[in-house]
């Protein structure tokens, strides 16, 4: 139905400023049941974009293999896609130390600058 311009590439200031043109051109002389019923049935065209792009997007990743639960049972227990499996607290340890040997040196080269 719509080319793969649809909906513009405008910055979403104005896309919105378009929908409140829309919007008040729409109401006109209606009155206030006939505003309820033409907006309800705009809010549904839009929750019915919304679901059926939300499903959509749900497939597309798990074709891709990209959907992940961080709720999980598996997750929880500390065996998520999010864990690195050979990292532990204790094996980042260096690596803080090293980032709060920079800052401090960071620190030092700030205080002789001022002075």
């Amino acid at each position: 139905m719509f080319d793969s311009n649809f909906p513009p590439n405008i910055d979403p200031q104005s896309f919105s400023l378009l929908a409140i043109a829309v919007g008040a051109a729409v109401v006109g002389d209606l009155n206030a049941n006939e505003q309820n019923s033409v907006g309800n049935w705009l809010e549904l065209v839009g929750q019915y974009i919304l679901t059926h792009a939300a499903h959509q997007q749900l497939i597309e990743s798990r074709i891709e293999n990209f959907n992940i639960n961080i709720n999980s049972q598996k997750s929880k227990s500390g065996n998520g896609p999010f864990v690195n499996g050979d990292k532990s607290n204790q094996t980042q340890r260096a690596e803080v130390d090293y980032l709060l040997d920079v800052l401090a040196k960071m620190q030092e080269e700030l205080k002789n600058y001022k002075n």
